[in-house]
């Protein structure tokens, strides 16, 4: 080029004022893509977090809220299977004793005697027996134990196997319902355990 060329050039450009510069360069279309995405991953996120910790706490309030549940449950179950399994040793017993009475029939003269022994400083009693276990100790010590004259009389209410006793000083119900019944309320702690137990 010339410099006659140029000069024209030069002045039309010095009379005129240079536009100002652009405050924000012109970005491209890619940079601004990157950068929405950018911005709506960020905020994406950031929800899906909030909403994730929402669901999280409900979650954990009702985990926390089933454990009580079952630690509830485990406890009513070890209560209930406790009782049936003490309600299940106790009939076995009974079964048993009752059984053993039948073999035994000294036994029910052993139960008599350990019941007189509590009723220490009697003179005279009366032993309700189950009429088939009456004969038995009768004919074991006839009217006289150890110094306190004893009338045994037979009784159908009394199961075979166990006694009433009464004398001046106290009664004492020997009756092996009676026994296994303590034994059941010793165990379960109740007032009146052995109702259902049979």
């Amino acid at each position: 080029m010339a410099v006659e060329e140029i000069e024209p050039a030069l002045s039309a450009r010095v009379g005129r004022p240079e536009p100002p510069p652009d405050p924000k360069p012109q970005r491209s279309p890619e940079a601004i893509e990157r950068d929405a995405f950018a911005i709506g991953f960020a905020q994406g996120e950031r929800a899906g977090l909030e909403a994730g910790a929402q669901r999280t706490d409900a979650m954990l309030r009702r985990l926390a809220a089933t454990i009580d549940e079952l630690t509830s449950l485990r406890r009513t179950l070890l209560t209930q299977s406790e009782r049936e399994m003490v309600e299940l040793a106790v009939a076995i017993a009974r079964r048993i004793v009752q059984r053993e009475v039948t073999i035994d029939r000294e036994l029910v003269v052993t139960i008599a005697r350990v019941a007189l022994e509590r009723l220490a400083g009697t003179t005279t009693a009366t032993i309700r027996l189950n009429p088939q276990d009456a004969a038995a100790v009768r004919a074991a010590n006839g009217h006289e134990w150890s110094g306190v004259r004893v009338s045994v009389v037979p009784d159908e209410s009394i199961s075979r196997g166990g006694c009433k006793v009464e004398s001046e000083v106290g009664f004492i119900d020997a009756t092996l319902d009676a026994q296994l019944d303590q034994i059941a309320t010793a165990l379960l702690g109740d007032s009146d355990p052995a109702s259902s137990i049979t």
